[in-house]
């Protein structure tokens, strides 16, 4: 709402799909009812991407993947098949806004999109992507500029690093530090989450008010 979209402008969908009946029946239901409750036009197709069949089980970095993939979907204006979908279970059928595609589709740019990632343990994540352009319109004329070209210049950055590592450079994956400190990492990392103002902060450490 913030930059002037509504639920009619939400265009696809990411689901995780675990391959599994029940999974598949929840998440399903769950976006059926998302879309009722948040004003979506009836017969407003919403297009779902099933993870799984394009990745396998990626456990940890399904969102992730997911992420990357609405992004290229968003920018590029192609909504990727669903591979070896030969139908939909009858129980699927029935939510009158999801549609599984069998071929790519092309749309044009889309507006928004949806993820969920939804895990054991009830560890789930529901995300919504905007494109952005759909951004870049709610700054003013100087703003937008600046904002455009620095987005430019980490786009370009991004695929010379993929280039760089294709020709023998440094990985394209980077363990990462937990940033936490060698001292008092469970007391600091429970601070940090449960502080909305936690930021890094000296030596590129995470800090919070209850933990320095």
């Amino acid at each position: 709402a913030q930059v002037g979209l509504t639920a009619d402008d939400i265009g696809v969908l990411s689901k995780h799909d675990t391959s599994t009946g029940v999974n598949e029946r929840n998440e399903s239901e769950l976006h059926e009812r998302l879309a009722a409750a948040i004003g979506r036009s009836a017969g407003n197709p919403l297009y779902v991407i099933s993870q799984k069949t394009l990745t396998g089980h990626a456990k940890g970095g399904a969102a992730a993947f997911q992420l990357i993939g609405l992004s290229q979907v968003l920018t590029g204006g192609v909504i990727p098949p669903n591979r070896s979908l030969d139908c939909v279970m009858d129980d699927l059928a029935e939510h009158e806004h999801l549609v599984w595609l069998r071929q790519p589709l092309a749309t044009g740019q889309l507006k928004a999109g949806l993820v969920t990632s939804l895990g054991f343990g009830h560890v789930a994540g529901l995300i919504a992507l905007v494109n952005p352009q759909a951004f870049l319109a709610t700054l003013s004329g100087e703003e937008r500029d600046s904002y455009a070209a620095r987005a430019q210049a980490r786009t370009i950055e991004g695929r010379m690093r993929i280039v760089r590592a294709m020709y023998g450079g440094p990985s394209l994956y980077e363990r990462p530090g937990r940033r936490l400190g060698s001292e008092g990492v469970r007391a600091r990392e429970a601070a940090m989450l449960l502080d909305p103002q936690a930021r890094l902060g000296e030596g590129d450490m995470y800090q919070s008010v209850s933990c320095q």
